[in-house]
């Protein structure tokens, strides 16, 4: 349930979703910025989880923050509710993106991409088998197969084996994280039905934070961090992205049909090469371009309304 009016109203569904997507696809070159600029190895998987979780962390703290200021209803209470919460954090923000950052050592970006994005239309699969406001439609099957060949088209070098050397620290530790990020918006729609999603929200992911940064601690970074002006501002952006994302995303699962949000996630992996292309100097292809045409197709099949018969 949400207690904005801002997200119940259709007209501004299309625009808040795009948001979260270009914030998330921005997200993509700023960690690699952070990386450089905190000097944390591509090998150093206990590096990245700590990054991972004190980015997540502080974020939900600032959610919450923001709803003891804006006075919103904190109806997480009893066990049951506190229990809904602590399995979002648990699947939506720490399993999800430690199988992620353990995969991605181990994978091709363009790969990963891919394997990543079947996470999103996974969602919209389970949507459509267990909540009776989100029917499959030849729409939403077609918009979907538009949105995974924009990714495609967006990340495959013409020549690329895509499938060599699969295994599964690469591979399979991708497809499991795509896997938990489509449990994780199922669990935010269930969690939506029982309390306030946007405290919700702050609470499971200061305790996902909470777990990557155990976890990263455990497995110990590889070397001391390098502290500059420059990688503490790319890390606050990086947290303002995901308490306001994530916040508005999840905000925006309880009031809609799961698949109508989640398709404009499709843009986040093509909107990512072309921000790459411009804060990391990498080239700017055609085809990111043809591609967010691509994605933009399939995002408003999915979300075209059939007209009713008239009587």
């Amino acid at each position: 349930m949400s207690d904005i009016e801002i997200f119940k109203n259709k007209r501004y569904k299309a625009l808040l979703a795009s948001f979260c997507a270009i914030g998330w696809s921005l997200a993509y070159p700023l960690i690699k910025v952070g990386y450089g600029e905190f000097e944390i190895a591509a090998d150093d998987l206990g590096g990245k989880v700590l990054f991972a979780g004190i980015r997540f962390f502080v974020s939900g703290l600032i959610i919450l923050l923001f709803c003891k200021v804006s006075k919103a209803k904190f109806d997480i209470k009893g066990v049951n509710s506190i229990a809904w919460v602590l399995l979002l954090g648990l699947v939506n923000t720490a399993l999800h993106y430690m199988f992620a950052y353990i995969g991605l050592g181990y994978n091709s970006g363009a790969r990963s991409t891919i394997l990543d994005s079947l996470g999103s239309f996974l969602l919209i699969i389970l949507s459509t088998i267990l909540f009776s406001d989100d029917r499959i439609s030849s729409n939403k099957i077609i918009g979907c197969i538009l949105g995974f060949f924009a990714i495609a088209l967006a990340t495959i070098e013409p020549g690329d084996n895509l499938f060599a050397d699969i295994t599964f620290k690469g591979d399979g530790m991708i497809l499991i994280n795509a896997v938990f990020a489509a449990l994780g918006g199922v669990i935010t729609r269930f969690v939506s039905k029982k309390m306030n999603m946007m405290p919700a929200t702050g609470l499971s992911m200061a305790f996902g934070g909470m777990l990557m940064i155990a976890f990263g601690l455990t497995i110990k970074p590889k070397s001391v961090w390098n502290i500059s002006l420059k990688g503490i501002f790319v890390l606050f952006i990086l947290i303002m992205i995901s308490a306001v994302c994530f916040a508005i995303y999840n905000e925006l699962l309880a009031v809609y049909p799961i698949s109508e949000i989640s398709i404009f996630n499709a843009l986040i992996p093509v909107l990512g090469v072309i921000f790459s292309s411009v804060l990391l100097k990498e080239e700017l292809k055609w085809q990111y371009i043809c591609s967010v045409i691509i994605v933009g197709i399939g995002i408003y099949l999915v979300n075209m309304r059939r007209k009713k018969p008239a009587e």
